[in-house]
């Protein structure tokens, strides 16, 4: 707080500069970790109206298959993690994580936009390396209650 004495008698001020130096360090940390919370590519996923809880222990190795316009067509994008790998790749780099860790398991995020054969060669490749199970990633669907 600041004061300053002179003819006019008492005059207190707030200072704001402190505040503000804090806002904008908190303001610059969540803009920096924010995007860090999603793991894998965003991608639109398909609705479901009871989709079932799956614990998230970040241990999932989390593949996306992304549609992408090209020109009059389409384009199905596939990504380990953030990085974008070719269907050959996306095998190699599975096999080499079920060596490291068997335990492991896959988290696919299909984009609904693509058709249900992109995705699924996705996930036949997925079973090749030797993962039985491959978690589909869903978006609830949020339904209006009246009454």
């Amino acid at each position: 707080m600041a004061m300053q004495m002179g003819g006019k008698g008492l005059n207190s001020d707030i200072n704001v500069t402190p505040l503000v130096d804090v806002m904008l360090v908190l303001l610059i940390i969540f803009m920096v970790i924010t995007p860090m919370l999603q793991r894998g590519k965003a991608v639109q996923l398909p609705p479901t109206r009871q989709p079932e809880k799956q614990p998230d222990d970040g241990k999932d190795i989390v593949v996306s298959a992304q549609w992408l316009k090209k020109g009059a067509g389409f384009a199905t994008m596939i990504y380990l993690g953030q990085d974008q790998v070719t269907e050959e790749r996306l095998r190699t780099r599975l096999l080499d994580e079920l060596r490291k860790d068997p335990g492991k398991s896959i988290y696919l995020k299909g984009d609904r936009r693509l058709n249900y054969g992109a995705v699924r060669k996705v996930m036949e490749i997925c079973h090749e390396a030797g993962f039985q199970q491959v978690k589909l990633a869903t978006e609830e669907l949020k339904t209006e209650k009246t009454g």
